[in-house]
């Protein structure tokens, strides 16, 4: 029941709102419906609502999703000071609460949803080695982005380029023009992926090739070609 004005003291189980104290009970009907609230109060259980009401915040997360959600919960919960904390303090501490949780959570899960969907998206294309290094192999994984296409080489057998050179990524189109994509060397080990980046379109330059280059030339492209790939013909990279 409610106590309006009421100087009282709060029974157990009920929370104080604007001079009133809600039972358990109505709790439920007070959070549905936001009687007797302000404006901001309103906008507050609104966003509570559709944050509920997505059908992204009941999607069971990976677990290393939930493991990353508690162990953040764990390193920044303060811990309560005694006898500080008043009755209009405690106006919201389970909503609130819950719904720093749940936006945690929910950022985290479209974070790795977003990763599951790079990768699920990502277009494979074959790398071969040309004459030069016939055992070269290995693949390139495109993906768009909002500032360019994301190129991922995945390379085996492809030895260190010399001291004094280096390898170039390219991209190129069917009337021969080619835009450099980054360089890399493989001098350690080349275990690790290279990443590179192309600020064209890949459907208008769907051939990827990797050339060596001495340092001490210019920037244009040289006829060491060591490896090449081309994209499918309805790739949609």
């Amino acid at each position: 029941m409610w106590w309006r004005h009421d100087r009282r003291e709060p029974r157990p189980g009920t929370v104080r709102t604007q001079g009133e104290y809600m039972t358990d009970e109505t709790r439920a009907h007070y959070l549905a419906s936001g009687a007797g609230e302000s404006s901001d109060d309103l906008d507050r259980l609104d966003l509570i609502r559709d944050v509920l009401r997505g059908d992204s915040t009941w999607t069971e997360p990976p677990p290393q999703v939930l493991e990353a959600v508690l162990s953040a919960l764990d390193q920044n919960r303060p811990a309560p000071a005694l006898g500080s904390v008043g009755v209009e303090e405690r106006r919201w501490p389970l909503l609130t609460a819950v719904i720093g949780s749940a936006v945690a959570l929910i950022a985290l899960v479209l974070a790795s949803l977003s990763v599951i969907d790079a990768t699920t998206a990502e277009t494979l294309v074959a790398m071969t080695g040309t004459e030069l290094q016939p055992a070269a192999t290995g693949r390139a994984a495109i993906h768009p982005t909002g500032s360019g296409w994301w190129i991922r080489l995945e390379l085996a057998d492809l030895p260190p380029a010399p001291e004094g050179s280096y390898y170039e990524g390219w991209v190129w189109n069917d009337e021969g023009e080619g835009v450099s994509i980054g360089t890399f060397h493989m001098r350690d080990g080349g275990a690790d992926p290279v990443v590179l980046w192309s600020g064209v379109d890949m459907d208008s330059y769907p051939s990827i090739w990797v050339t060596l280059e001495p340092e001490d030339e210019g920037p244009e492209a040289s006829g060491h070609v060591v490896m090449t790939g081309r994209l499918p013909e309805s790739s949609g990279a």
